[in-house]
Order: C-alpha cells, then sequence, then structure tokens
C-alpha cells in the first residue's frame, strides 16, 4: 500500500530490538523505517507513535491479547482503532496454507 501511494512506511514495534526489526524489514519491507517504542499499554504507545509520525494511515494485525486478559482489558487492535486519529486498517494475521488455527479444537 505504502508503495502505491508513494507514502513513507514505518514499521512500529513496542519493546524489542530495534537492529532485529530492520533486519527483518530490510527482507520484508526494504526502505522502510523500523521504529521501536516503549509504553506499558501496547495500543496506547501505538497510537502515540502514529501521532508523533503524522501517520495518515495505522495497519495493524488481528492478534492482540488473548483470554482472561483480552476480556479485562480489551484487545489491542480494538483499542489501537478506537482511539487512533487516524485511519486504521486490521489486517488478518492468522497463519494459512490449510493448517488449523492453534486457538480453535480439533
Amino acid at each position: 500500500m505504502a508503495r502505491r501511494y508513494e507514502a513513507e512506511l514505518v514499521a512500529v514495534q513496542v519493546g524489542g530490538d530495534r537492529s532485529a526489526l530492520e533486519q527483518y524489514l530490510a527482507k520484508v519491507a526494504p526502505g522502510a523505517r523500523a521504529l521501536v517504542v516503549e509504553g506499558e499499554e501496547p495500543a496506547a504507545a501505538i497510537v502515540a507513535a502514529s501521532e508523533s509520525e503524522r501517520a495518515d494511515v495505522l495497519v495493524v494485525g488481528n492478534v492482540g491479547m488473548s483470554g482472561r486478559k483480552e476480556f479485562l482489558l480489551g484487545n489491542i487492535p480494538n483499542r489501537v482503532s478506537h482511539n487512533a486519529r487516524c485511519t486504521v486498517v486490521i489486517v488478518n494475521t492468522a497463519e494459512t496454507g490449510g493448517s488449523r488455527l492453534p486457538w480453535r479444537r480439533k
């Protein structure tokens, strides 16, 4: 999408190693800029990063917290979509290829 609209692609990761993110981006999205942010609450950190970067669109995966934590706090993509001031696109990041999803029973 970034390439099509000649936009800058910034990959945001909450916590972790910036060099590892840069190496990953070099393989899957050459030219993308890595941004590692810190925060106790991942959704708030992502929203804050989008505001400081003046993002027009946020693309987030549909995988976040699960189980009891999700029930109590809400999942990360949902919280991002409700708090961001820009357009948010939630994409399916579940494994494909015919395998069953890990949380589904056989």
